[in-house]
């Protein structure tokens, strides 16, 4: 019998044992090591704040209160606690669905209000910049226009862009295939004309290397690692004297969906290239392009322009 078997056939009563019995499942249902990371960081948490060892019972929603209290005075982020939060209802979710617990003593405790926090983007200006300072005729520029047009059109998170295989791309259909997306979730998103033909021009330069099927890969043939790529954008962002904003992988994948709703794209269009989960989420990017709108308006208003003076 394996150790999961034994952990799945008797009922949990220590909170210790219950979230070796999930970290288990969890791997079994092959979540990411970075789900897997965020899982751990929670359960650490309040395995240290409620000290010893502490059976399932003991854990009351006066207990998780407490808990979200004792981290607000110590500084953590709403955001952070959030995160734990979601991570410890998805515990419970688990153990009163396999009978361990009659029901979560998180089922009444909602999420922390945050304030919206707009993402980084660049501007018009500072995107063109920083696409000029890239010297497209090298083997490394081509290869970084490529990964930047992939960024800004294919709005990809970094983790996923590194883990693109080959055959993953389909000049033909303009597509790539996204196998690893956040929540171990895939979709397909689309390639305009300028990133089909720069992933046209990276392809031919590549070259074949064995073993490495990854589509961005090092000069030396191996694969780019998510450091090697903020590396690529900070360098960049240097060359074209990007200041005011942190530039970054997400940023640049933020001002590509800011740019899809300033063209015209629609949200819902959007949520499913971004691969999020809720549409609130998404609406973000609606919010921003207001921005650029009233900015226009403020400066074409029909009116303002018929009375001036």
């Amino acid at each position: 019998m394996t150790q999961f078997q034994t952990l799945h056939s008797q009922k949990l009563e220590i909170f210790s044992e219950a979230i070796e019995a999930f970290h288990l499942f969890a791997r079994i249902e092959g979540r990411s090591p970075k789900t897997i990371k965020t899982y751990q960081d929670a359960f650490q948490d309040i395995l240290n704040f409620v000290e010893g060892t502490v059976s399932l019972s003991q854990l009351t929603p006066g207990e998780f209160r407490r808990w979200i209290a004792t981290r607000i005075d110590e500084g953590y982020a709403k955001s952070t606690i959030n995160i734990r939060l979601r991570v410890l209802r998805t515990l419970f979710f688990w153990l009163t669905r396999e009978g361990h617990i009659p029901a979560s003593p998180l089922q009444h405790i909602k999420p922390l209000k945050v304030p919206q926090q707009y993402p980084y983007v660049l501007s018009e200006l500072q995107a063109q910049a920083l696409l000029r300072a890239i010297n497209r005729h090298s083997w490394a520029g081509k290869r970084n226009w490529a990964m930047m047009l992939m960024f800004l059109d294919g709005m990809l998170r970094v983790s996923e862009l590194i883990n693109l295989d080959l055959g993953d791309v389909s000049l033909h259909a303009q597509s790539v295939h996204v196998r690893h997306g956040k929540g171990d979730k895939e979709r397909v998103v689309f390639m305009g004309r300028k990133l089909t033909r720069a992933m046209q021009d990276w392809l031919q330069v590549r070259g074949h290397h064995i073993g490495e099927d990854r589509l961005f890969i090092t000069r030396q043939g191996y694969k780019l690692t998510q450091r090697n790529v903020q590396r690529i954008i900070k360098r960049l962002a240097a060359k074209a004297r990007i200041e005011g904003v942190r530039c970054s992988p997400h940023t640049l994948r933020h001002t590509g969906a800011t740019l899809f709703i300033r063209n015209g794209g629609d949200p819902f269009s959007l949520q499913r290239l971004l691969g999020h989960s809720d549409i609130s989420t998404t609406m973000i990017y609606v919010h921003m392009a207001g921005t650029a709108l009233r900015e226009a308006h403020a400066k074409a208003s029909p009116v303002d322009r018929l009375l001036e003076g």
